[in-house]
Order: C-alpha cells, then structure tokens, then sequence
C-alpha cells in the first residue's frame, strides 16, 4: 500500500518536472528533446492543455504540420474557454498562415480579457490579413463601444475600406487623426485612400496637414509629390520628390516617380539630374540608377552630342547590370535613333518590345525605323500596335497610386513631430 502512495505522490511532480523540461527545450529551439518531454507528458496527463499547446508548436518548427494541427485541436477541446488557451491558439494559427482562426480565436480571448488592451486590436488586424472585412467591422464597433481608441478607428477605417465602403472608411481615418494627430501612418493612410479613389485633392489636403506636424517625413513628402501629380502640379510635385530624396538618399521610390515625369517638369531637370549623378557615384553598379541618370541626361535642352558617349555607356551599363529592364532598351533605342544608327536602334526598340510587349511608345519608335530602313510593311503593323496601345494607357504616375507603399526607412528617418 505504501508503495502505491508513494507512486500517487510521485506522478503529478515527475509530470509537472517533464512538462517544464519540454517547454524549456522548445524554449531553447532544442526540438528532438522538446518533441520527447512533451510526448512523454501528454502520456502522463492527456487532458492538459499545456502539453498540447506546446507540442503544436514543436511539431510545427520540426515541419510536421499535421502534427502540429491536431496538437493545436486536443489543445482547443481540453480548455476551449481558457484565456490562456484561446491566446496561445491564435498565436499559434498566426504563424502557421491562418489568420482566420486567429483572428477568430482572439477575438474571443479580447472578449473574456478586459485587461489585455491591445487584444481587440490584435484580433482586428488578423481579421484584415484573413481578408474578412465584415468580422473586422464588428469586432471593431465591440472594441469602440470599451474604448475609444484611435488605433481601432484607424483599423476600422481599413476594414470599411476593404468592404467597399470608401466613405465611411475615410471618417474613420479621420477620427483616428482627431484622436492622435502624433501618428503619422494615420495621415499616409487617409491619403492613400483618398489616392485609390482618385481624389487628389482630398489627399494633397491631409497630407499638407501632416506635414505641419511632421515636417521632415519622407514619407508624406513622397505620398505629398503623388497627390501633386494627380492634380497636375508636376513642378511642385518634382520639388516633393528632391526633398524625399535630400531627407532619404536610399529610398528607391522617389528616385523612380521623378524618373516617371522627367517630360514634364522640364523646369527641374538640373535639380533631377544632379540628384541622379550623386546616386550613380554612391551606387555605380545599381542598374536603375544608371538608367535614371542617362534618362535624365538625354533630356538636357540643347545639343546633346557632346555627352552622347556619356548617356551611352549609362544605359550599355544598366543593360550589363539587368538585361531585362525594358525601359534601358527602349532608351538607348531613342539615343541610337538620334545618332542615325537606324539598324542599332531597331534592335533596342525590339528587344524592349519583347520585354514589355504592352507599353506602346516601343512600337511607335520601331515604327519610325522601320520606315528609315525602307520596311514599310513593318511600319504599319507597328503603328497600328501603338494605336491600339495608347487607348489603354493611362498617366504613368496615376498608374503607381495604387502602389504607392509605406516606405522601408531607417529608425532615424521617422522624425519626430517638431
């Protein structure tokens, strides 16, 4: 009898000891001796919910998915009202790229935790990566009615948005600026909105009202040249894309939208070139910016023959250093065409064609060589390609709105409000 004691006493520890020898090991990404302690444990006491929790996650770093599913059930069905539980679930359903139990299971974890002010964010933000607007929606209206929180307002404004309730979700972006004007992904996100909408107007305004507060942020004077391009005001939109590029030299996007508008903020063309030959020197075996830098050069007023060899051998190294950018050559096309190498030329505009089979201005200028060379035939078919191109064309900046992305900056570069 005494001996039967002695085991009952035994057990619980020797399982709480094996327990805390797995989940340190999983702790410490020693899978095979977290796989073993927690296997060993489950066998001890299969209705302990901890086990399988930790289990679905050992299965899942040892790429044992099935496993580690049916861990994270039988850990749902011993404790399936358990705040721990229901936490640890989402976490675990986030991981493995499945927002929508996630989301659904923090939702429920935000319900039974008052205490846990970010779980109602949380179980928002997954129901938007899980793409189900409505759920967001309601939960977010739940989350208001605890607290009003500009971050919920934010999120529900991206929940009416991805609903298709463009109005409402404008309202409740600007709620969240209301609330805390001191973030600035609330402005950016209010103009993108208003950018996908195609109303630059409303865009231009929020973004102006950010940049009273955040006055060196590269990332509403991007988003700022966008909404100036929209409503046509190239000049000042070319100065927005300068001063992205004086406030973050590394950042790409700026550097391409300039590049997109060269023909049209002609007044600018000193100021864009400088910017493009200080990117070359910083970066010579960066094949855009040679390509910008040629692109830029070749638009110079005046006589362009004396630095033909320079804007050359740009657009020969952007070619060396990616073949398949289409746009390197499509312009070395034009500068072969100027130089009368009509045969050079056809190859360029050819090779672009291939590439970008879709953008028009290839076809129109292939057209033209084709007719120096006495290739009539040809000609035609290639005018009639760029005719029926340029219908479906839109405005190359208009085009990138829906693009237009929060920019990958260094800590530094998010100043602080001034």
């Amino acid at each position: 009898m005494w001996i039967f004691l002695l085991l009952l006493w035994a057990n619980p520890a020797s399982f709480e000891t094996t327990l805390r020898a797995g989940l340190e090991a999983l702790r410490g990404n020693n899978l095979p001796v977290a796989r073993a302690r927690l296997e060993e444990a489950s066998r001890m006491q299969p209705a302990s919910p901890q086990v399988w929790m930790g289990l679905a996650q050992t299965y899942w770093k040892l790429q044992l998915p099935d496993l580690a599913r049916s861990a994270a059930e039988k850990a749902g069905s011993t404790a399936p009202d358990s705040q721990v539980v229901l936490h640890g679930l989402a976490y675990f359903y986030s991981e493995t790229g499945e927002p929508a139990k996630a989301a659904a299971l923090e939702a429920r974890y935000a319900e039974k935790s008052p205490a846990d002010h970010e779980a109602f964010p949380r179980a928002i933000d997954l129901y938007l990566q899980a793409r189900q607007a409505k759920p967001a929606i309601a939960l977010a209206g739940k989350a208001l009615a605890v607290e009003d929180r500009a971050d919920v307002h934010e999120l529900l404004g991206q929940a009416y948005d991805m609903d298709g309730q463009a109005q409402n979700a404008a309202t409740e972006m600007r709620n969240a600026i209301k609330l805390n004007a001191y973030d600035e992904s609330y402005y950016f996100e209010l103009a993108r909105l208003y950018l996908r909408h195609q109303d630059a107007e409303a865009a231009a305004e929020t973004l102006q009202d950010g940049r009273k507060v955040f006055a060196r942020s590269p990332q509403l004077e991007l988003a700022l040249g966008v909404a100036y391009y929209g409503l046509r005001r190239f000049s000042d939109a070319a100065d927005c894309f300068l001063r992205t590029i004086r406030m973050a030299p590394d950042v790409e996007q700026s550097y391409v939208f300039l590049g997109r508008m060269l023909d049209q903020a002609e007044d600018k063309l000193p100021q864009v070139t400088e910017a493009y030959a200080i990117l070359v020197k910083s970066k010579p075996d960066d094949y855009l910016a040679n390509f910008l830098c040629g692109k830029a050069l070749s638009m110079q007023p005046g006589d362009r023959r004396r630095i033909a060899a320079q804007i050359e051998a740009l657009f020969r190294k952007s070619i060396e250093l990616k073949g398949d950018y289409w746009e390197s050559h499509y312009e070395l096309g034009i500068l072969l065409e100027r130089a009368r190498d009509f045969a050079g030329a056809a190859g360029e505009f050819q090779r672009a064609i291939e590439l970008s089979p879709n953008s028009p201005t290839p076809h129109y200028h292939l057209a033209r060589v084709y007719e120096r060379l006495g290739r009539k035939d040809e000609a035609a078919a290639e005018h009639a390609a760029h005719a029926r191109l340029s219908a479906e064309e839109t405005s190359a900046i208009r085009s990138q709105e829906r693009t237009l992305t929060p920019l990958d900056l260094p800590a530094q570069w998010h100043a602080p409000p001034r």
